[in-house]
């Protein structure tokens, strides 16, 4: 074999291995469908895990740490009071336009001597036999030792792969969603209004995700849906936004794209011979919060480190497969599990929002945390066995959301007996197995 690395799709964890792979002698190429760095990106700001980029093992910006921002959760009754992040002192995240994040990894890729074609479409992975060797593009074929799948949500690479590679091609209702993101003026007079991160819980009674932050200059909106949407549903949720947030004016400053975001667990398998998926490409986001910033490039990082240990240079499933075991054991199964608990989320009816918040099921201490976090041990740290107990003696007058916490519960349960017994060393059939188990777990979604 060789060193000759293809990466597919400037993706943050995709640049975060070209950017490792590249220092350590491997000659890498990026091949990117924008048609210049300009585009990458949206008009969006993000925040995420300040101890991110020293766990990717790359140069921090020179800004972007800033104080924790609370977050207010609101639920649908207006009278119920929402439920604030409290924060200690000193406790810092990142937080970076997303076009300000590509201008710095591209610059530290470009500096490590990586090599990035932009303009070029994929459309297809090249096989020979059951190996990837190369990508089909607009600009022709590419060949490469190694392809390193970086092209997001709806990959032409993974969804093209053939069956018997294994490596899960499309995902299901409720594992992706439909985000618009726009950032509106904030209309002078209303100096009494207080700088706020909103998430609204139920929003008018429907399914998805909401949110409004305020800030001096801008209010940030968030619209999700699990459905495809239109101008129609932005401009009624407008109206919704506004009746709550009467500083919400409608010049669009930036943003105002809807795009597709992988919403759920990272995919049951990560590698075949010559491919490793990696960022959305591999649904390496947080399963509530949505961002994979954080969680991209620390698999960059992982992923990295196993294709330089790779002494054989074979890159294969089987030389590949401590990037899958350690990415799974680091961040992987706690996705798992933080998105078996979206579960619980997708199964709650407007009435049961109204009585969390109206019964205090939820604290404060209960939802304070990173939006970004990715270990369900920390999300979930304070939770001793005495406050479960005195939260399901509260929720026990709601018989019909106590059952669905208690089966919840138990297939929590089974996912870890499951995620524990992931294959050590790779075996075909053997991961085959052990991923068709794992999906099974998550195929139904009614508790």
């Amino acid at each position: 074999m060789g060193k000759n690395i293809i990466v597919a799709g400037a993706g943050h964890g995709g640049l975060t291995a070209a950017y490792h792979l590249s220092k350590s002698g491997y000659t890498v190429t990026v091949y990117e469908r924008a048609a210049q760095e300009s585009e990458l990106g949206y008009e969006w700001e993000d925040f995420f895990d300040a101890r991110t980029f020293d766990e990717a093992g790359m140069p921090e910006p020179a800004t972007g740490k800033i104080p924790k921002v609370p977050i207010s959760f609101y639920g649908p009754n207006p009278d119920d009071e929402p439920i604030s992040q409290v924060f200690n002192n000193g406790e810092v995240e990142m937080h970076m336009n997303r076009k300000e994040l590509y201008a710095h990894l591209l610059g530290l890729v470009k500096e490590a001597g990586v090599q990035i074609v932009f303009g070029c479409t994929i459309y297809a992975p090249i096989l020979i036999g059951n190996r990837i060797v190369g990508i089909k593009t607009s600009l022709g074929d590419f060949m490469g030792d190694l392809v390193i799948d970086a092209a997001g949500v709806d990959s032409p690479l993974r969804t093209n792969l053939p069956d018997y590679i294994g490596v899960q091609k499309t995902l299901r209702k409720y594992e992706y969603v439909y985000a618009y993101r726009a950032y509106f003026n904030r209309l002078p007079g209303f100096e009494d209004v207080k700088n706020e991160y909103k998430t609204y819980f139920v929003d008018d009674g429907d399914s998805g995700i909401t949110w409004a932050v305020t800030t001096e200059k801008t209010v940030d909106l968030l619209i999700a849906r699990f459905e495809p949407f239109g101008q129609e549903e932005i401009d009624r949720m407008n109206v919704i936004f506004k009746a709550d947030n009467p500083h919400l004016g409608d010049e669009l400053v930036s943003g105002g794209q809807v795009t597709k975001i992988p919403l759920r667990r990272p995919i049951a398998i990560l590698v075949a011979d010559g491919y490793a998926a990696v960022g959305d490409s591999a649904c390496m986001t947080v399963p509530i919060a949505g961002s994979g910033i954080a969680n991209s490039l620390r698999a960059g990082k992982i992923l990295a480190d196993v294709i330089c240990a790779d002494r054989n240079e074979e890159y294969s499933a089987y030389s590949l497969w401590k990037y899958q075991t350690e990415f799974f054991e680091k961040i992987g199964n706690s996705s798992a599990t933080i998105d078996m608990a979206r579960t619980l989320l997708l199964n709650l009816k407007k009435s049961d929002f109204e009585f969390f918040f109206g019964n205090k099921i939820l604290t404060s201490e209960d939802l304070s945390f990173n939006t970004n976090e990715t270990s369900a041990k920390e999300m979930f740290s304070h939770f001793s066995p005495s406050i479960i107990i005195d939260r399901l003696k509260k929720v026990g007058a709601n018989r019909s959301l106590l059952k669905k916490i208690g089966t919840l519960a138990v297939r929590v349960g089974k996912l870890r007996l499951i995620t524990s017994r992931m294959p050590e060393v790779y075996s075909r059939a053997d991961v085959l197995r052990w991923a068709k188990k794992y999906e099974q777990l998550f195929a139904d979604t009614t508790l």
